[in-house]
């Protein structure tokens, strides 16, 4: 049923395998109450009897022998689709009805390009989740922490965090998106394969000047880690996080911000991999893939920053001023609210 006014939105779900998981997802999305939606789903060189569940809820399907990773999934249901909004979802959620009216509403009302919910635990759901908790901000040197979450302290939501608030990034479990910026700003960077993929088009978004929100009232919950399992590339998890984050900030960063904070970043990664055993070979790997590919993270810096419209300082309130490993680990500051007056 179309809706009156409301703006069309492709909910786009990227599928490797496991058809229970599917099917929890496609029955909790049947409660959505939004009007004008419809569920697109790329069976990613999927060998189950996933088709067989999508085709039960009435989703479009769209197949790829070959597994694109989130980045190469996600941009190719973006090409195959119209709408005017693209939400990008895992396979591996629970929603409540109102999470998807709560996003758009918020979105058309604040002029927000991209919005995400407050993201909590499947598993224990009381509790935030790692990915995307109540909103994803990052410190000076470019890690990620989170409005619920920081390293691996779970925050319980007693509604701390329930007011909306502009945010450095929206996490890639379900993140809204208007497809129009999508056109000023490019796809997913499909040289990450998976992981800080939507870090990196958020930052683009940012340098674009974007505006990026989360929408507390809007509620979802994360199983996690489901499709790293099922590619069975847990063991790259770590590498393709480092990496992939390092590359972000080359690509993002002002050139006098990038002068000042990627050797110490660098710095932070060794020191990381010296420190944390099972951080030593992700830290290796990480380097020596950036130093090998460097000629092509320049060129990816140069295609990024003709996009850029404001300088870093229109969205430093968005960037920790202190490293979060630092007040983490030394000054013992374990909560959003602790760190909240370091930005």
């Amino acid at each position: 049923m179309k809706g009156i006014n409301k703006p069309k939105v492709a909910v786009n779900i990227v599928h490797v395998n496991g058809e229970e998981i599917l099917d929890n997802c496609l029955n909790s999305l049947k409660k959505t109450n939004y009007p004008n939606f419809e569920i697109n789903i790329l069976l990613n060189s999927t060998t189950d009897n996933s088709e067989k569940i999508a085709k039960k809820y009435g989703c479009k399907i769209f197949k790829s022998k070959k597994n694109l990773g989130f980045a190469g999934g996600h941009n190719l249901l973006v090409k195959k689709t119209q709408s005017d909004y693209v939400l990008a979802l895992n396979n591996d959620v629970e929603v409540e009805k109102n999470w998807l009216n709560e996003l758009v509403n918020f979105s058309i009302k604040n002029n927000a390009e991209i919005c995400q919910p407050k993201v909590k635990s499947l598993r224990e759901r009381e509790n935030f989740e790692m990915a995307g908790a109540s909103g994803v901000f990052i410190d000076k040197y470019g890690y990620e922490f989170y409005r619920g979450r920081i390293f691996d302290v779970l925050e319980k939501d007693t509604g701390q965090y329930d007011e909306p608030v502009r945010i450095f990034e929206a996490c890639g479990v379900c993140m809204l998106i208007k497809r129009n910026l999508i056109k000023e700003i490019g796809l997913f960077d499909e040289s990450f394969f998976m992981y800080s993929e939507e870090f990196d088009f958020c930052w683009r978004a940012n340098i674009f000047g974007a505006k990026i929100y989360c929408v507390p009232s809007s509620v979802i919950y994360h199983l996690g880690s489901f499709s790293v399992k099922s590619m069975g590339m847990n063991s790259e998890k770590d590498y393709l996080l480092h990496r992939n984050s390092i590359i972000a900030l080359i690509k993002n960063y002002s050139d006098k911000n990038l002068e000042k904070y990627l050797v110490k970043r660098i710095i932070l990664e060794i020191i990381s991999g010296l420190v944390f055993p099972k951080m030593f070979i992700p830290m290796i790997k990480t380097l020596s893939w950036i130093i090998k590919n460097k000629s092509n993270i320049i060129k990816l810096r140069k295609r990024t920053q003709k996009l850029r419209k404001v300088n870093d300082s229109e969205y430093e309130d968005l960037i920790l001023k202190k490293s979060i490993a630092y007040l983490y680990f030394i000054k013992k500051k374990k909560t959003f609210k602790e760190v909240e007056r370091y930005f």
